[in-house]
């Protein structure tokens, strides 16, 4: 779903990915807009940013959009505050997108294509930024070399070909006001999961910005109908929005990136279009539910996108950040691994009679063991709870009790939540869970075995039980 630039002048035409399928869109000019300058008085969000700042400060989460709206703001009526709050989200959200040109060269040849991206941390006054776009985006097989050799960044209101960037004869960007070339980086990126990291350091463009950082949700769980928008740069014709809603919580797809590779997506009836790729899709508290990856065009099938899912995108994201940190831009993303094959034994739909939506819960059970989880865990065992914490335990253990120095510590906001529990109800729960496990955590797995519950304990140090996930 990144768009492949090819430009005479600014016509863009499309370059696909596939998804079981062949993506396509068609050509389009790209026509001048307006470069949105910089506002020097306070606006609705300088004043949301600065009360989430003072509440980061004192420790507390920050407020959503539709939280400040409901809590600061005087009284209107519940249709307007709606409105008021939605706009402000998608608003809000174009502050966190950015498009991105990434230029592939061989010799004297060069293939831009065109995709988009989300900020989950910057630092405006340093000019410093993490930015979450698909792996898709930054690789392509079909060039001498696969890994991008330049990106550029651009933000809402300064994302127009033909005043914002241009291209030489040959194809070669040329960039007048977005984020330069030296100042990216590649941090991290895996195509098992189609997602990477591009780091900006000190840039010109970021501290003459107002962008400002994105949240990804923290649940693992979505609803079928819940109303989202995406936000991206469909065409490479600029940073725009589309709404919808969920249309399928949890399921799985193939796409050809270097071969064919499955993903676990969320299914949206929001527009999604060739360069989308790497764009936010976000619910109306302005919070990332998923990553757009894909769009299945082959049978002509109307309102069908596809985003990869925040449960697991947050955690991928925030191991390529840790890593880049603790270690430099190796460029791999990392998992620990418990040696559990967790299986699906029963599944079912109910309606929640509270909230009046519909669930699905799986009976998740042991299949395979291996690793870490032998001796200690069972083929047949159910799994009902999950945590990551810390423990004083020097090893790992089987208990029928709950041991008393476990403790799942509060924390402060992050791109991902580092320390959790959760009800296991879906299979796919305790794989995407562990790319938030680092050296020196203890999980905690709660299972029932013949009738019986027991509580796993798993130390987790060093390189030990840790794979590298390309």
């Amino acid at each position: 779903m990144k768009k492949f630039l090819r430009r005479a002048a600014v016509a863009v035409s499309a370059a696909v990915v596939s998804a079981a399928c062949i993506f396509s869109a068609g050509c389009i000019q790209l026509v001048p807009g307006p470069a949105g300058p910089k506002g020097d008085d306070l606006d609705f969000y300088d004043l949301f940013d600065a009360l989430n700042a003072e509440r980061e400060a004192n420790g507390e989460e920050p407020l959503t959009v539709s939280q400040f709206v409901e809590m600061y703001m005087d009284y209107i009526s519940p249709d307007v505050e709606q409105t008021l709050s939605r706009q402000a989200a998608i608003n809000r959200s174009l502050l966190s997108s950015v498009a991105i040109l990434s230029q592939y060269s061989s010799g004297s040849k060069y293939n831009v294509y065109a995709g988009s991206g989300v900020i989950v941390d910057i630092d405006r006054e340093a000019g410093d930024a993490y930015i979450v776009t698909n792996a898709h985006v930054a690789y392509d097989t079909e060039v001498t070399m696969s890994y991008c050799n330049r990106f550029y960044i651009y933000f809402y209101g300064a994302d127009t070909a033909g005043v914002d960037y241009a291209a030489t004869t040959s194809g070669e960007v040329i960039n007048y006001t977005g984020v330069e070339a030296e100042d990216i980086q590649l941090i991290g990126i895996s195509l098992a999961y189609d997602l990477a990291v591009l780091r900006v350091d000190d840039s010109d463009a970021i501290k003459n910005s107002r962008a400002v950082a994105a949240q990804f949700v923290q649940e693992d769980v979505y609803n079928v109908g819940e109303e989202v928008y995406a936000i991206g740069n469909p065409d490479g014709a600029g940073l725009s929005a589309t709404t919808g809603i969920i249309s399928r919580d949890s399921e799985y797809i193939s796409v050809m990136v270097d071969d064919i590779r499955e993903y676990r997506v969320m299914r949206t009836d929001t527009a999604i279009n060739g360069g989308n790729s790497g764009g936010g899709l976000f619910n109306y508290d302005g919070q990332i539910v998923g990553i757009v990856n894909s769009k299945d065009e082959e049978k002509g099938t109307d309102n069908i996108g596809f985003a990869l899912p925040s449960s697991y995108a947050r955690r991928v994201v925030q191991s390529i950040i840790d890593n880049y940190e603790t270690s430099g831009a190796s460029r791999r993303v990392f998992r620990y691994q418990i040696g559990i094959d967790a299986v699906v034994s029963g599944s079912y739909a109910y309606t929640d009679d509270r909230t009046g939506l519909t669930e699905i819960t799986e009976v998740v059970t042991v299949g395979k063991v291996s690793g870490a989880a032998n001796g200690i865990i069972q083929t047949g065992d159910i799994i009902k709870s999950f945590a990551v914490g810390t423990s004083d335990l020097g090893r790992s253990v089987l208990s029928s009790q709950a041991e008393s120095s476990f403790t799942v510590p509060v924390q402060s906001y992050t791109v991902a939540q580092h320390y959790f529990e959760f009800d296991v109800t879906r299979e796919y729960m305790i794989r995407d869970a562990m790319f938030s496990v680092r050296s020196g955590d203890t999980v905690c797995v709660e299972i029932e075995r013949d009738g019986a519950t027991y509580y796993a304990y798993f130390v987790f140090s060093g390189n030990s039980n840790r794979i590298s996930i390309e």
